[in-house]
């Protein structure tokens, strides 16, 4: 993993200014640059028919907003100049999940982080939904940034990666890893057990059988990614990396209620599996995550 240009998306919020303190603390550990953008969501019948007649206070509106987030941008530029970042920020017009999308493509972005939910100019029209669709849709890992604690320093020590020991992908835990590595992280390795899945017919004592196999199983998995990661990098992991199967009837409240627990400071996790029908489970686990965790979720295609 190589973070070099981060895309901050603004909407104005206070969550938005927060995930500008995240896209900063990772640019000091990457040396990354951070690119600001703001998308003033235009109303659907100005993006797909021409206007019959100007509507003077709608683009007295769009003005204001534009010298606002200048202004902004520019005192953003200052401050992260005296820091050694270099910033450059754009104001963009549309649809904002689409705009984003497509202006991380256009300037290479290898990160974009942006607020859990928005609460910008038009409320009503971002609503935290434009933050998953940009995860659901992004080529790049999109950080939904949350404090668990307002006074708390912006840093990471507690990195948990849920696994789907259905699925062979290893990138959530290879970027975990990459992370923890340029923050000094202790990364864990979390298979949560649907208990939905066998409780009817299970017998007494069969769920602790089910949960030892998965353990083993998660560990042997969790020790093949290692080896392959540290082959690959050239580099031993530092920190041990902890493995735990946890269960309930919600993948990701079991895996929310733990991160909680355990003062997460970050869950990496996949957007989805490759194919199918865990392509649809895991997917919902994900996006499910971003309102249920308690702390900011990192979410990447595998």
């Amino acid at each position: 993993m190589e973070i070099k240009r981060i895309l901050w998306a603004t909407d104005g919020s206070d969550e938005a200014e927060l995930a500008l303190e995240y896209a900063k603390y990772i640019a000091g550990l990457s040396g990354a640059e951070i690119i600001g953008v703001h998308v003033i969501p235009l109303p659907v019948q100005l993006l797909f028919e021409s206007l019959r007649e100007e509507d003077k206070e709608f683009h007295e509106w769009q003005s204001k907003v534009e010298r606002r987030v200048s202004d902004r941008f520019v005192e953003v530029r200052s401050e992260l100049l005296q820091s050694g970042i270099k910033f450059d920020g754009e104001i963009l017009k549309g649809i904002p999940s689409d705009k984003i999308r497509e202006f991380s493509r256009l300037k290479k972005a290898d990160l974009i982080v942006m607020g859990k939910q928005g609460h910008g100019i038009i409320e009503s029209v971002m609503v935290g939904s434009e933050t998953v669709k940009v995860l659901k849709s992004s080529h790049v890992p999109v950080l939904a940034v949350k404090r668990t604690d307002p006074g708390q320093e912006i840093k990471f020590r507690k990195i948990l990666v849920p696994i789907d020991l259905a699925d062979d992908n290893e990138t959530a835990l290879n970027y975990a890893l990459d992370i923890a590595g340029l923050a000094g992280a202790q990364v864990t390795a979390v298979y949560a057990l649907r208990l939905d899945m066998y409780a009817q017919d299970m017998p007494a004592g069969a769920l602790d059988i089910v949960i030892r196999q998965s353990a083993n199983e998660l560990r042997e998995r969790v020790g093949k990614i290692k080896t392959k990661y540290e082959s690959s990098r050239g580099t031993a992991v530092k920190n041990e990396i902890k493995t735990e199967v946890i269960h309930g009837l919600s993948p990701a409240i079991s895996i929310a209620n733990y991160a909680s627990k355990n003062d997460t400071d970050l869950i990496v996790i996949n957007t989805h599996a490759r194919t199918g029908l865990k392509r649809l489970i895991l997917g919902s686990v994900t996006e499910r995550m971003i309102p249920e965790s308690p702390c900011s979720v990192m979410s990447l295609r595998p």
